[in-house]
């Protein structure tokens, strides 16, 4: 049909539209998986004291090849004054604990011999052997960590080594799911209610890709829906599915008009998922997703997700591979054809669907194939390039 965007041109407005990222002061323990906004600056040393490395005794350096004097056990968390270690001493020391004054190595256990209060030690020591000096990781007021990382784990444990109350990033992006359709029911009853499958689905994936989500359904009434989306102020993303065709019952696209909303693009030259709608109402990013299912999935794979991961600041295109066709593709006349698929290994078999209203055989899909327009027939055997879905789309 003249006159369809197609989908690589699509998706390239979607990006121009993302809005721009925001960032926000958070607990580290609540940035796990954010990227930082900002170059993270340490607020105290690491560590903050001379640190044993392992299990052993400080020693002076003076002392090598001599049996020396043991004094107190010095332990981990021990914050008891120490006097310096003098020439002909040793202190036991445990690993993470505090080097006392004077101290120049710590010996491992297994490098001395013991004789009744006394050790002997080897004739040669490493100055510092064994010992972290203080701020050896980090000084305070050092920029441990830079704008643009992912906090991981290890980034969580290192903010709260150096002291950091505070870490500012870009949020976990906030997307409102409405599906659409007087037909759904939470439990069918009625001839002709249905299960409300894409809200539950869309949840799950952008909660699955980080964001936080909030969902609701609301029947073919366009004030309904009209106030619905009035209502929502908080969301950097709303994703409505199904009333974006050309039906009586199509109310999304006169919907978004009357809030004043600006539309990018309505429709798209693919399969599924050619009701496609893309508009942007101040800072908000508005998708109309179709109410079948697959199509919504195939959308929200190949347009939302991105976006989310793109205001979120994350890597957003999805991992390609290739692999070999287990069965038969068949050819593709019109229209980017997007195939669910099953990859195994090597291997590549396509999830052929009765309809864009297919769950059952999709749902083993773990990533999607391209037809393009005028594509042939693919024979079992042939190599095909596939793109990742699920978690599995951004792991590089």
């Amino acid at each position: 049909m003249a006159g369809l965007l197609e989908p690589d041109a699509a998706l390239a407005q979607v990006f121009a539209a993302v809005p721009p990222a925001r960032s926000v002061s958070l607990p580290p323990g609540d940035c796990l998986g954010l990227v930082l906004a900002a170059d993270a600056t340490a607020c105290t040393d690491l560590p903050p004291f001379d640190r044993a490395m392992m299990d052993g005794y400080a020693i002076r350096l003076a002392d090598a090849g001599a049996a020396v004097e043991l004094l107190g056990e010095i332990a981990a968390g021990d914050g008891a004054d120490r006097v310096p270690l003098q020439v002909g001493q040793a202190y036991p020391i445990m690993t993470g604990a505090p080097v006392p004054p004077g101290a120049e190595a710590v010996v491992p256990h297994e490098q001395t011999r013991r004789q009744g209060q006394q050790i002997c030690l080897p004739e040669r020591i490493r100055p510092g052997a064994n010992i972290v000096p203080r701020a050896g990781e980090c000084r305070a007021g050092h920029a441990w960590a830079r704008a643009g990382a992912v906090v991981t784990p290890m980034t969580l444990a290192a903010a709260l080594g150096v002291g950091a109350a505070h870490l500012e990033v870009h949020p976990r992006p906030r997307v409102a799911v409405i599906a659409t359709g007087s037909e759904l029911a939470a439990d069918p009853s009625a001839a002709g209610q249905i299960r409300d499958t894409n809200g539950p689905m869309l949840g799950a994936m952008f909660q699955e890709a980080g964001a936080s989500v909030q969902r609701q359904v609301i029947g073919d009434d366009a004030e309904a829906l009209l106030a619905g989306l009035q209502s929502i102020s908080d969301a950097d993303v709303v994703v409505l599915t199904g009333g974006v065709s050309a039906g009586t019952h199509d109310e999304v696209p006169g919907v978004l008009r009357r809030l004043g909303a600006e539309v990018l693009f309505h429709k798209v030259a693919q399969r599924p998922g050619k009701p496609l709608l893309v508009a942007r109402l101040g800072r908000h990013l508005l998708f109309g997703l179709p109410g079948n299912p697959l199509a919504a999935h195939l959308c929200a794979c190949r347009y939302v997700l991105p976006a989310l991961r793109r205001l979120a600041r994350l890597p957003h295109i999805p991992v390609s591979g290739r692999g070999v066709l287990r069965t038969t593709l068949p050819a593709n006349s019109e229209h980017t054809w997007f195939l669910p698929a099953l990859i195994e290994g090597g291997s590549v078999l396509p999830l052929l669907p009765f309809s864009s209203a297919d769950l059952v055989q999709p749902h083993q899909a773990n990533a999607y194939l391209r037809l393009d327009p005028g594509a042939v027939e693919a024979p079992a055997g042939t190599e095909i390039t596939y793109t990742r879905i699920g978690v599995d789309a951004w792991a590089r």
